[in-house]
């Protein structure tokens, strides 16, 4: 199996209740990270995985030197790519993670046409053949100590 790392497009910090304290392990706060293959293949028939460090990319957003532990993750946007070549049509690559949360990181297996393991495999080309649309986003819950 080959991993790739994924690459931060954008971190947002969904804002609300729990941002007022950090002091329990019950006030989580909320992040949407968004990310793509940054113009590498990815292919789950092969076994092929998408991988990204959630809590990096949270603190590198954030910036104020607490350590963040990932809790809870969830695909919320699929991936989608647009042949360069014609005709021009756009390919969504739906997937799952592919096992529980390790370290702050997940692993993305791409799909076709759903977010279960039964799903039919996807292919996510090199940036030779087409161009990135939309990245994936994965809303998690985390806490900072």
């Amino acid at each position: 199996m080959a991993t790739v790392t994924a690459v931060v497009q954008n971190v947002q910090i969904e804002r609300g209740d729990d941002d007022v304290r950090a002091a329990a392990i019950g006030n989580l706060k909320r992040a949407t990270v968004y990310f793509d293959n940054g113009g590498v293949a990815v292919t789950s028939a092969g076994s092929d995985v998408l991988s990204i460090n959630l809590a990096t990319a949270i603190q590198n957003k954030v910036r104020n030197g607490k350590t963040v532990t990932v809790r809870t993750a969830s695909i919320s946007q699929a991936l989608t790519t647009q042949l360069l070549a014609a005709p021009q049509t756009e390919v969504t690559h739906a997937g799952f993670i592919n096992a529980a949360i390790s370290s702050s990181t997940i692993a993305i297996v791409p799909k076709s046409d759903g977010y279960l393991t039964g799903s039919t495999d996807s292919t996510i080309a090199s940036s030779a053949t087409v161009t990135n649309v939309r990245p994936y986003a994965v809303v998690c819950a985390y806490t900072e100590a």
